[in-house]
């Protein structure tokens, strides 16, 4: 066969192919819900990094651009103590679709409140603006339903400055896997 040839049937296999995620493109959104963890000293001086939940819904009125919105929580305990972060964040999402793949990058702003409980103090807490900029991609599963990881570089405004653990500075990174569901 020659290399003509080879070439134009490659070319019809694109094209075909870019036909299919069109169609697979016209998603309306998606929901997910997954583990997540936050990086340490983050939310407070001398803490170890905190596991928790994150979950987020998409509504994507444009083909490549939509709104999202994140709700996550976080906390870490030891030694009677116990400390809590839960973040929400709103932003614009950009999304790119391929054989059934997702990958998306986002920018997000909004809030965080961070509380803890000390036995032997007052319970610190606070509320801060919040930011996430990141994204990640989807992996599909099964029809409408995909496997998701995460990874944001995430700060916010009132991220302790001072002795950290280890002498560790801030670890800015939120990190998570769960399951989507495109709608």
């Amino acid at each position: 066969m020659k290399l003509s040839h080879i070439a134009a049937w490659l070319a019809a296999l694109l094209f075909s192919l870019a036909l299919v995620t069109q169609s697979k493109a016209a998603d309306k959104g998606d929901l997910y819900f997954g583990y997540s963890r936050v990086g340490a000293n983050l939310y407070a001086a001398n803490a170890g990094g905190m596991n928790g939940w994150q979950a987020a819904a998409h509504i994507k009125p444009f083909p490549f651009l939509g709104f999202e919105g994140d709700v996550s929580h976080y906390g870490q305990s030891s030694s009677g103590s116990s400390l809590h972060a839960t973040l929400v964040m709103f932003g614009p999402r950009v999304t790119f679709h391929a054989l059934g793949f997702s990958v998306f990058a986002h920018g997000l702003g909004g809030i965080v409140h961070q509380s803890a409980t000390v036995l032997t103090s007052p319970p610190p807490g606070y509320n801060a603006a919040s930011y996430a900029l990141g994204g990640g991609g989807d992996i599909p599963v099964f029809r409408g339903l995909k496997f998701r990881v995460t990874g944001d570089y995430l700060g916010n405004s009132k991220t302790p400055t001072g002795a950290y653990y280890s002498g560790d500075a801030p670890s800015h990174y939120r990190i998570g896997a769960g399951v989507a569901y495109h709608f």
